[in-house]
């Protein structure tokens, strides 16, 4: 008896249970798109009230910013959901679990999203071949995966280390607001599938709507990075401070060995390099502004010409005849530059030791350095 009841509850489970088959899905696909379905048609039986298109971005990794021709690249998915009451069935029509299926992107309407700010010639979201899901009740979910580039012009002040803003700015072309309406409802990008970026930390992610001046409703998809310095730090601010610290160095060489205009002439064209270095990582226009190391580069280069061209002085005066009387207009500036007491050498005759006549080089190197 207790094994007849047990066979009894089986049947009657089994008998509950509903699963739909392959003819209940074809059934369902050609009852849900008659040849009636235009899908050029926005979905919405009452007019009045425009349509609402949810939007939200699956962040998946940073491709490229290239800041000197502001190319902004990123992968990930663009997911849009919205309501089609067209299409909608009873479940219980089909097998009782038929809740969702998946069809093609080409058989119903999807919304036409453009980047404004597209970096490249136009181009349609998604593909033909795509498909997306139909819940019962209408709701249609579409994941778009793609590379999604974009133009960005760089804040390069504090380069390397800024912080840059960079921006996706999709709308629908020919629907107004009373018509379509976009909405983000996560406020952020979805994260979790996110691939860190060697050069790059994502430090916040927005997602909002606005409305332009044209009066086009745009879904803006922003991304705050922060440069990792580190790399720069090691091959390019460290070099240029040794370098910036080898200019002194020329004046503690002596006279006598003759490689102080070869040396700082080195040193200049070393300088020279790194200046061509960071030009070439940064775009050629000068606004939002231009990096304070450029600035920087270009002052070391200004005073390692500077400085050369008093080594170069200083050593004419060094081999001239001691006979040959120092020019009042070079008392006067060491008198302004160095003070009276500097100038204690310039009026002993030929018999003028020879460091004291070393002293006066190295006071007239000084004095140009100062001066600059």
């Amino acid at each position: 008896m207790r094994h007849l009841l047990k066979v009894i509850l089986f049947v009657a489970l089994f008998a509950l249970c509903h699963s739909y088959s392959f003819n209940d899905e074809e059934s369902l696909h050609n009852v849900t798109f008659p040849a009636t379905y235009d899908r050029n048609l926005r979905p919405g039986e009452n007019r009045s009230i425009p349509l609402q298109v949810n939007v939200t971005f699956y962040f998946k990794s940073i491709k490229d910013f290239d800041e000197s021709v502001s190319k902004f690249s990123i992968t990930g998915a663009l997911g849009i959901s919205w309501f089609d009451h067209r299409l909608t069935w009873d479940p219980a029509m089909y097998g009782g679990d038929l809740w969702e299926t998946v069809i093609p992107q080409r058989k119903v309407w999807i919304p036409f999203l453009v980047n404004m700010l597209m970096y490249d010639a136009i181009s349609e979201i998604g593909h033909i071949d795509m498909n997306l899901r139909l819940a019962s009740n209408g709701l249609i979910s579409w994941v778009v995966p793609n590379l999604f580039e974009s133009t960005c012009d760089p804040d390069l002040s504090y380069y390397p280390f800024d912080t840059q803003t960079c921006i996706l700015r999709f709308y629908i072309p020919g629907f107004l607001q009373t018509e379509i309406n976009l909405m983000a409802p996560r406020g952020t990008m979805d994260m979790a599938e996110y691939s860190k970026n060697s050069l790059w930390d994502v430090t916040e992610t927005k997602i909002y709507t606005t409305t332009n001046n044209l009066k086009l409703q745009e879904a803006v998809m922003s991304v705050t990075m922060k440069r990792r310095p580190v790399y720069y730090i090691s091959s390019l601010l460290l070099p240029v401070a040794f370098l910036s610290f080898l200019q002194l160095m020329a004046f503690l060489m002596p006279p006598e060995c003759g490689e102080r205009v070869g040396f700082g002439t080195t040193v200049l064209l070393a300088v020279a390099v790194y200046l061509t270095l960071i030009q070439d990582k940064l775009p050629e226009g000068s606004e939002p502004s231009v990096a304070y190391l450029s600035y920087k580069l270009l002052g070391d280069f200004m005073v390692g010409v500077v400085m050369t061209v008093g080594i170069i002085v200083a050593l004419r005066f060094y081999n001239r005849e001691d006979t040959i009387e120092i020019p009042n207009y070079l008392k006067t500036f060491h008198k302004i530059v160095l003070g009276p007491r500097m100038c204690g050498c310039v009026e002993l005759d030929t018999t003028m030791p020879e460091k004291c006549k070393q002293g006066l080089v190295i006071d007239t190197t000084f004095g140009f350095l100062i001066t600059f």
